[in-house]
């Protein structure tokens, strides 16, 4: 018993100083959201840019392929 609690100490003490504390995530989502707000209108742009390739890509299958 003392050798399994041994050994769970050492790894408990091996894993803990790893993890993330609240501070750590309140910084990474404080940078997260300024990344996604920095990088709004390029995805706006992307998206828009993917929809009207799609959209003239069923224009031309429609209209200009034979059937």
């Amino acid at each position: 018993m003392d050798t399994r609690m041994t050994t769970l100490e050492t790894r408990f003490d091996t894993i803990l100083p790893t993890l993330a504390t609240k501070e750590d995530l309140k910084v990474l989502e404080v940078k997260l959201t300024n990344t996604i707000h920095a990088n709004n209108w390029r995805m706006i742009a992307w998206m828009t840019a993917v929809v009207g390739m799609a959209f003239t890509g069923v224009f031309y299958v429609a209209r200009y392929v034979p059937a």
